[in-house]
């Protein structure tokens, strides 16, 4: 089978994109010390799969087409899911800070340590959860001492 340099260097393109999202998640999972999937990874995924799909309906390669084209709905199904969940932590009632959203959220501890957390994962937003209660057990110890304890403000009267 004659394949021209072009479509060879195609091909090894796409399969490095395509195994470069193996390289970003081992990287963010060792950064973060637990198993993570960051949305890099679906775009990696992305870019590799369409490029490996060109090369294979080049090739006319019906198994290798087969498994490239249905890998694709399942990248953009999961860029479609976090893009949504990512919309609902900014939206007006949602639990999301006044900062755009992150690749990964902080999510705090009461110990001052931070561990990051993925958007759009269950882990992530139990974490998230997480940090909201301990914030608002915090802040209502403070605000019970500051019920307890009034300080006289100069010029207000309070």
């Amino acid at each position: 089978m004659d394949v021209s340099p072009w479509w060879v260097a195609v091909g090894f393109g796409g399969q490095v994109l395509f195994s470069a999202r193996f390289i970003i998640q081992w990287l963010a999972s060792e950064k973060a010390r637990r198993s993570i999937v960051p949305r890099a990874f679906w775009w990696f995924s992305l870019a590799g799969g369409m490029t490996l799909l060109a090369y294979a309906i080049h090739r006319e390669d019906p198994v290798f087409i087969a498994g490239q084209g249905a890998g694709l709905f399942i990248y953009l199904r999961n860029l479609s899911l976090i893009k949504r969940d990512r919309r609902s932590l900014t939206a007006p009632g949602g639990e999301a800070s006044s900062q755009a959203p992150q690749e990964a959220t902080v999510a705090e501890h009461a110990c001052g340590k931070t561990e990051e957390r993925e958007s759009g994962t269950d882990d992530s937003l139990k974490a998230r959860l997480a940090s909201l209660e301990i914030e608002n057990a915090r802040l209502k110890t403070e605000v019970a001492h500051l019920h307890a304890n009034p300080v006289q403000h100069q010029g207000t009267g309070v």
